[in-house]
């Protein structure tokens, strides 16, 4: 198969360690992640793993926006070393997020590579269905970051996918995505979304 081609708007289930070696430099125009934390807050919520932000920047032509979480943001950006451009915040209005110093209401997004200049800052709302994940980001969320920092047909690499939201938002806002995801159970959720069109909350 032929990266980016082939995958484009398509879910690959499988380790994304693994997935990302065979991708290309620059396939993709921009890469979103949602790692794990390392808050044990699931069976696969274990440890962040440190050191994965540079086969991002490698694979996006564009830049890289990463939600470590609070917990992660200095080994993050010793990571991304010069690449690193500075920390988006996005402010939930309406719902809470936990970490290990307790319960917040921010999220923070550490940006790298060649990203749009502008604001650093938004806020956004919880709405709507929620998928069966412990921690899928709100469709509003994800919606701004795709409309600040990429454009219409760009191709967009989610490599913990989760529940598909990243898939669910580059619909909504016309982008193309190729996600990645390691539980077969959550690809199914995600697949399950594309086809119904489900929102989560």
């Amino acid at each position: 198969m032929k990266w980016p081609d082939d995958y484009i708007d398509k879910i690959i289930c499988g380790d994304c360690f693994e997935v990302m070696k065979g991708i290309p430099d620059g396939a993709v125009d921009f890469c979103f992640a949602d790692p794990p934390y390392g808050i044990n807050k699931a069976e696969w919520d274990k440890a962040y793993p440190i050191g994965f932000e540079n086969e991002l920047l490698r694979i996006a032509r564009k830049g890289v926006a990463i939600t470590p979480g609070q917990e992660n943001i200095a080994s993050c950006i010793i990571s991304l070393g010069e690449k690193y451009k500075g920390i988006l915040s996005a402010r939930n209005i309406n719902g809470m997020t936990y970490n290990k110093m307790g319960f917040g209401n921010w999220i923070p997004t550490v940006l790298a590579g060649d990203i749009k200049r502008g604001i650093d800052f938004f806020e956004f709302i919880v709405r709507g269905v929620k998928p069966e994940h412990l921690s899928p980001k709100p469709i509003e969320y994800m919606n701004k970051i795709l409309l600040r920092f990429t454009d219409e047909h760009d191709i967009i690499l989610d490599p913990f996918l989760g529940s598909g939201t990243t898939a669910e938002a580059c619909k909504l806002t016309h982008r193309h995505f190729i996600g990645i995801e390691i539980n077969s159970d959550y690809c199914k959720i995600a697949e399950g979304r594309l086809r119904q069109g489900v929102l989560e909350g």
